[in-house]
């Protein structure tokens, strides 16, 4: 069935969602509840995306799919693009053929919408979920790392060097951001996506972060800003928690500096910013072949909780 309706929605969580092994906020660090949180913060996530215009919901008996298409995507890269989230797919027996079903309405429902491209993120477990998209014409891009750590035991010293952004020096920092973002992100790795929209997209994401008034740190030397990391604190699906959680989005580095330590400098501080504004605990997510990154967060204490896989498929 078709489902928009927020009452049928959560009367199929209610059948099965304390069964879901695959939820990703299942792990997290968690205050004491008469409900678990984590099903309280699945609950607040429908919530926000049933709410958003942008978003289109199926479902079936065990089976939660949520569509967005992006206004902010289609009008940097020039064609419609889209998310795809698996909100539940309960373990039942026929769930592969629940979501055979799905799919294709899914992925109809977005050529309508002049979509030409979709991605998605399955739990690396969930290996059902996995090689039915793969059946459908989705190809694996890379994995994804979803760490947490706590910030009781931090030293609360940031770095001299690290400071908050200021409006002088956005130009700057718009420059790092093109020039040495992950170079093995997701869509650089797809082969339809022109190399310079990636570069400028991240660009133009920071600038949204600056202009939404998102927190971004700053690390310098010699007077010039050499990197950035943008930040949230207590993101709206983590709320539900308990615990207030900071989040890491975005951090970059100008790699004619890379070896001098400013990394782990800007990452502790980074950490150490989080908790002033009273995160207790922070999460984080990285790719597996970014290496560099793996290394900063075993640094600095973060433990996994799960990992995803990424998905992507073009439509024609």
């Amino acid at each position: 069935m078709t489902a928009g309706q927020l009452p049928e929605l959560l009367a199929i969580a209610d059948r099965h969602l304390a069964d879901d092994l695959f939820e990703p906020f299942r792990h997290y660090p968690a205050l004491p509840a008469d409900r678990p949180r984590w099903q309280t913060a699945w609950r607040t996530r429908l919530e926000r995306l049933a709410a958003d215009p942008q978003v289109q919901i199926l479902a079936s008996d065990a089976v939660i799919l949520a569509v967005r298409d992006s206004d902010w995507d289609r009008s940097h890269f020039g064609f419609g693009m889209a998310t795809l989230h698996v909100l539940l797919a309960a373990a039942v027996p026929n769930l592969e053929r629940q979501l055979v079903e799905l799919l294709p309405a899914c992925l109809e429902l977005l050529r309508r919408r002049d979509v030409r491209f979709v991605s998605t993120r399955v739990h690396g477990d969930h290996l059902r979920v996995v090689n039915t998209f793969e059946d459908h014409g989705f190809r694996y891009v890379d994995n994804v790392i979803w760490p947490v750590a706590s910030t009781d035991r931090l030293t609360q010293v940031m770095d001299p060097r690290v400071r908050r952004l200021t409006e002088t020096d956005l130009p700057r920092v718009l420059e790092l951001a093109q020039k040495w973002a992950y170079p093995r992100g997701h869509l650089y790795c797809n082969s339809g996506f022109e190399k310079a929209k990636v570069d400028a997209m991240y660009g133009k994401w920071l600038l949204t972060a600056w202009q939404t008034n998102a927190p971004i740190a700053v690390i310098e030397e010699a007077g010039r800003v050499e990197g950035f990391f943008q930040f949230s604190v207590e993101p709206i699906d983590q709320t539900p928690l308990g615990h207030r959680y900071g989040h890491m989005r975005l951090c970059v580095l100008n790699g004619e500096v890379r070896g001098r330590g400013l990394g782990q400098a800007l990452f502790a501080s980074t950490m150490v910013l989080m908790a002033q504004m009273g995160a207790s605990h922070v999460d984080s997510g990285y790719s597996t072949k970014n290496h560099v990154s793996a290394r900063l967060h075993g640094r600095n204490g973060f433990v996994s909780t799960h990992e995803e896989v990424t998905l992507h498929r073009w439509l024609t």
